[in-house]
């Protein structure tokens, strides 16, 4: 009950279930346990009665072929045949209900008519051309939930909320119940996709901590900082034709590495030609590398504003998370009616092929 912030389970439909609450507990708090945080985006339970679905042990499964051929081979199987869905999580339903088919005719009918729809009424082909684009919404709500969304989870997510206004475009109103049910599920989100579009940039990086997955422009502390790094090359190339001038060495250098940090590097045949003011940093085989006292503050300055680049840039991509953690019920919704509509119209598809 402390888990879904009520006081009993009755409006669940399982209070009287102790076996079933206690073996659902057990279950959570092992999730719990093992993700080491609260599971925010587990926010229902479901019962399951016997006489819903056709109870299949692994046997009668293996002799019907449903996911795997007596040979061994997936693509000889009930599945194999009929696996055309243009999403995971339309493949991951497919599988779900061949192996837990329903007994009750009113679901069955509904389907069969949401079917017969996109077969005979709608255009089938966008609708699954649209699918196909569509990312795993499902997974990627759920580690949204959990904190640990990689930037290309959400970069594909803002990419796919686009799809789902053309979805309800493609799926006219009125000509299935069960479609317009799902057409309701997977309504618009145009302020999580406005905010994802401003803040990621077009490709970013698989991990936050490699940095640039922030997008310029979305905020003005984070641009300030990036500028000044950036203005650092132009700096460096300035400093490295004053130094040659004043030295009269042409081929004196200026580089960097994490190491040492910035330095003039020049060859030892050079070396008695430096300023007084030149500081020896490292002394290589052939060459000798110095710093200067505003080769030095240059330094400080721009490795401060990187530091706090990099600080910056991951506070806003956490905040961001918690941002579409908001709205991970509605993504839930839309995964869900996603996987759906991709069973059904796959149904559709293979009805007309085979």
């Amino acid at each position: 009950c402390g888990h879904f912030g009520v006081d009993d389970l009755d409006g669940f439909g399982c209070a009287a279930l102790e076996a079933a609450v206690a073996a659902a507990g057990g279950l959570l708090g092992y999730c719990r346990e093992t993700q080491g945080q609260a599971l925010s985006h587990l926010d229902s339970l479901a019962v399951e009665h016997h006489d819903a679905g056709v109870r299949l042990d692994r046997a009668t499964r293996r002799n019907l072929e449903l996911t795997e051929a007596l040979s061994g081979r997936a693509e000889h199987s009930l599945l194999g045949i009929l696996d055309t869905t243009r999403s995971a999580m339309g493949a991951r339903l497919l599988r779900r209900w061949l192996t837990q088919p329903r007994r009750d005719q009113a679901v069955l009918r509904r389907r069969h008519h949401a079917v017969d729809s996109l077969l005979t009424l709608l255009d089938l082909a966008r609708v699954r051309e649209t699918l196909r684009a569509a990312a795993d919404i499902e997974r990627i709500a759920a580690r949204v939930a959990l904190g640990s969304a990689r930037p290309r989870d959400l970069s594909r997510l803002r990419d796919t909320l686009p799809l789902l206004p053309v979805l309800q475009t493609l799926l006219e109103t009125g000509v299935s119940p069960l479609l317009d049910e799902l057409r309701d599920d997977y309504a618009p989100l145009p302020e999580l996709h406005a905010l994802l579009a401003a803040a990621l940039v077009e490709t970013p990086p698989p991990q936050a901590r490699d940095g640039g997955v922030i997008a310029e422009g979305y905020d003005a502390e984070l641009d300030e900082l990036r500028h000044a790094s950036a203005d650092a090359d132009a700096w460096l190339v300035a400093l490295e034709a004053r130094e040659r001038e004043r030295s009269g060495i042409a081929t004196l250098k200026v580089g960097y590495n994490r190491v040492h940090g910035y330095y003039i590097e020049v060859s030892r045949a050079q070396a008695a030609k430096v300023p007084d003011d030149y500081q020896r940093r490292q002394t290589l085989k052939a060459a000798e590398r110095y710093v200067t006292p505003e080769l030095k503050q240059f330094e400080t300055r721009i490795l401060s504003a990187a530091d706090k680049a990099a600080r910056r840039e991951k506070a806003l991509y956490e905040a961001l998370i918690e941002t579409v953690a908001a709205d991970v019920p509605r993504l839930q919704r839309a995964a869900a009616a996603l996987a759906t509509l991709d069973v059904l119209a796959t149904f559709a598809e293979r009805a007309e092929t085979l």
